[in-house]
Parts: C-alpha cells; sequence; structure tokens
C-alpha cells in the first residue's frame, strides 16, 4: 500500500485507521457471540459466524474503495472476537485435564503458522490473490469443522446426555466404559453445582471464585497486548531499518520472525508438558521485557543523542526475534487458556466476552497510537510501556494467580474458591461453601 502497488492507496492517518478498526470489530462481536454459543452451541456458532471472513476477505479483494476496506477490517475484527470469545471455550471443554495446556497452546501454534502463511505467499503473489488465497482457507476450515463434536459440556446442559455421551467418548479416542462412564459423572455433578447459580453479572462479582478468575483473566488479557505483541506484528516493517545485516529487507525480516514465531510456538508445545504455567509465563515475560527495553534504550539514544547507533540497527532485529521467540513460550498462549479453564459453566460465556472486550479496546487504543506516540513522544516510549508490563506480569503471575496445570476444570473451580484438599472435596461442597 506503501508502494502504490495496490487498489487502494493510503497515507499514515489511514493505515493507522486500517490497523486499529479491526480491533474495533473485535469489540463489537464478544457478547452476541456469547450469547449465541449458549443458545445454539459452541460448534454451531463458529460454523454459522464463519460468514464474517468470507465478507471479509470479498471486499478486501474486490474492493478499490477506501471505505469498503475500512468495512472489510471491521468484520474481520467481529471475527476475531467471535473465535476469542467461543474458541477457548470450546477448547478448554473438550480437553483432558492433561492435555489442556497442550492444546491451548497448540492453537496458538497453528495461529502463528497462519500468520507465516501470508507473511511467505504476500510478498511474491498479488493483494487480489492472497485474498483469495486466505478466503479460500475460510471455506476449508468450515468444510473441516464441520466433522468435529459438539462440546460434551454444552449438551450436558441442555440435558441432551446421549448425544454428550457420544461426544465426550469420540472425543476420548472411543475408550468407552468405565472411562468416559467416569468422566461423565464428574462434568454432570459439576454443570449441576455451577448451574444452580444464575450466572448474572451479580454472580461474577459476588461469588469469590468468579471474582477471581475475572480478575486473572482481564489482567493477563491486557498485559499481554500492553507486551506489544498484536502492534509489533501490525507495524514491524516500519520498525526495522530498510536494510538488516546488509542482506535483509524488511519483508524478509517479517517471514524470519514469523518462523521464529512458529517454531518457538512448537517448542511451547512440548515445554507445557514438563513445566508449570506460572513458571512458564514469568520466563516469557522475563525474556519480552528484556527484549523491550534493549529496543527502547536504542531508540532513545538513536533520537536524543548525539550518539551514531545507526550502525548497531542490527539489534533491532535481534531484539524482536528474541521477543518473538521467548512470547510464544508463555505470554502467547496465556490470554487463550484462561479463558476456557477458569470461569465455570453458569457465567463462562459472559466472563470469556469481557475479556474479549478489553482485549479489543486495548489492541484499539495500542494500534491507534503507536505512530501517533512515535510522533509526538518518540518510538522508544511506546517500548517502555511494553517492558513495564512484562515486568508487572511477572510480580502479577508470582504473586496470585494460582497453577493449573493438570487440574480438570471441576477442581480448578475449587481451587479459586479457596477450597483446601480440594482433590477430595466434592463439586457440592463448593456451592454450599459460597452459598
Amino acid at each position: 500500500m506503501r508502494n502504490h502497488e495496490t487498489p487502494v492507496v493510503l497515507n499514515v492517518d489511514q493505515i493507522s485507521w486500517m490497523v486499529s478498526l479491526m480491533y474495533l470489530g473485535h469489540l463489537m462481536s464478544p457478547f452476541p457471540s456469547g450469547m449465541i454459543m449458549d443458545r445454539i452451541g459452541r460448534k454451531r456458532a463458529n460454523l454459522l459466524l464463519a460468514f464474517l471472513p468470507l465478507v471479509s476477505w470479498s471486499l478486501i479483494s474486490f474492493t478499490s474503495s477506501v471505505v469498503c476496506l475500512y468495512i472489510a477490517r471491521l468484520i474481520a475484527g467481529m471475527w476475531a472476537g467471535a473465535t476469542s470469545t467461543i474458541m477457548p471455550i470450546y477448547i478448554g471443554e473438550i480437553a483432558e485435564p492433561s492435555l489442556r495446556s497442550s492444546l491451548v497452546t497448540f492453537n496458538h501454534l497453528m495461529r502463528n503458522f497462519g500468520v507465516l502463511v501470508v507473511y511467505v505467499v504476500g510478498p511474491y503473489i498479488s493483494y487480489s490473490m492472497l485474498a483469495i488465497s486466505c478466503m479460500t482457507l475460510t471455506f476449508l476450515y468450515i468444510i473441516t469443522f464441520s466433522f468435529m463434536p459438539e462440546s460434551p459440556y454444552y449438551l450436558l446442559i441442555i440435558n441432551d446426555e446421549k448425544e454428550a455421551y457420544k461426544s465426550l467418548n469420540w472425543l476420548r479416542g472411543g475408550k468407552g466404559k468405565p472411562y468416559v462412564d467416569d468422566e461423565m459423572e464428574k462434568i454432570k455433578c459439576s454443570i449441576k453445582a455451577q448451574l444452580r447459580e444464575k450466572g448474572s453479572i451479580k454472580d461474577v462479582f459476588y461469588n469469590k471464585g468468579n471474582r477471581k478468575a475475572l480478575i486473572i483473566s482481564e489482567v493477563y488479557a491486557v498485559s499481554k497486548r500492553l507486551t506489544g505483541a498484536g502492534v509489533l506484528q501490525a507495524y514491524v516493517s516500519i520498525t526495522l531499518p530498510p536494510l538488516t545485516f546488509g542482506l535483509f529487507n524488511p519483508n524478509d525480516c517479517v517471514i524470519i520472525l514469523g518462523l521464529v514465531s512458529l517454531l518457538s510456538s512448537l517448542v511451547s508445545v512440548l515445554l507445557s508438558v514438563h513445566f508449570n504455567r506460572r513458571a512458564l509465563i514469568s520466563f516469557s515475560s522475563a525474556g519480552c521485557g528484556v527484549t523491550m527495553v534493549l529496543v527502547a534504550i536504542w531508540f532513545y539514544m538513536s533520537s536524543n543523542t548525539d550518539i551514531k547507533v545507526k550502525r548497531y540497527s542490527d539489534l533491532l532485529f535481534i531484539c524482536l526475534i528474541l521477543y518473538n521467540a521467548t512470547f510464544s513460550l508463555g505470554l502467547g498462549p496465556v490470554g487463550t487458556s484462561v479463558k476456557g479453564e477458569l470461569f465455570p459453566a453458569n457465567v463462562k460465556a459472559m466472563c470469556s466476552s469481557f475479556t474479549t472486550v478489553l482485549v479489543a479496546i486495548t489492541s484499539f487504543i495500542l494500534n491507534k497510537f503507536f505512530l501517533i506516540f512515535a510522533q509526538y513522544f518518540g518510538m522508544y516510549v511506546n517500548f517502555l510501556i511494553y517492558a513495564i508490563s512484562c515486568l508487572f506480569t511477572i510480580v502479577f503471575t508470582l504473586t496470585y494467580v494460582p497453577e493449573t496445570q493438570g487440574k480438570s476444570l471441576e477442581e480448578i473451580q475449587m481451587i479459586l474458591q479457596g477450597v483446601k484438599n480440594h482433590t477430595k472435596k466434592s463439586t457440592d461442597d463448593v456451592v454450599q461453601k459460597t452459598g
């Protein structure tokens, strides 16, 4: 777009709006998506709302109007808000406790794979062909996801025990009795206890466990964005120098960064089996924080001192490589995972929507003001904010967040409620305790 190689030519202000409008759309869809998934189910809600990316890519492919491009980006954001609300719930409800962390991390891996595909293919095919290719992948998603089962949790909520058993048995590899029967009984007991409360906003804030879950989810949602992930992904091509190591242009660097994110996501899938989540998040935040401090120092010295730092511009790319590598080890998957496992059935959709909305607001503000901050205060201010957020995330994780690695959804609820010896308590004990 900056090189006038597309049907739509945008100035700097219009580019910032194009990037930011996706997050404004992200803000619009979570609560409707939450209501839809509670009404028709997690699977069908995802399939129903898949028309959004089809419309978005169609507009991007065939439009030559700035307004239509804005609308396309807004609709793309609505799809992002829908999947960010529904998919973590679906994954959390279908996964075995021992595999949930890995599955959520794998979901982050596949997201990075999608980003990498666009990074690699984008520079070498036309603007319209790229949009059509992404539209084709959307059709592939609709076809393949149609064969997936509905969440057994949702099926039990609507009292369809027969289909819930079939779904759970399929998800557990057809293990059948008594393995599936035992898990079914635990899920039924948990849902029965959780649904005794209506699931209103009052229940979210007055229930100790719900309140703690909401605080953890919201803080991670904001801090994950404040560490700079979404902004750096959107603006990396104009943050890097024209040539890195005397060899790579910004497009090449973007591809390398995408590959690093993919590989580190793959490593995180393996690490999540052996290390607890609090350790991974803390290590990830520390790595991201150190790299952001270094980038902030470089930009400060470049714009506010007479020191010639241009010769060290390769440091920016090295720091971004390290940032992407460490981000995907813990910070990347965390925002998705907590929504799927911390909330009980009666408030799950509502709280997931709250979190997605907050992510959208934070992302919109950060993306909209990235260039403005750089112009009026200095680029280093952006990276200093990201570094401070990383430090806060470490402190918050170590002082407030309980470990949920390998715990069932029922055990997690007991931990949040403060029930001691939670592995020996029943879910009914929790309900009696919280009244």
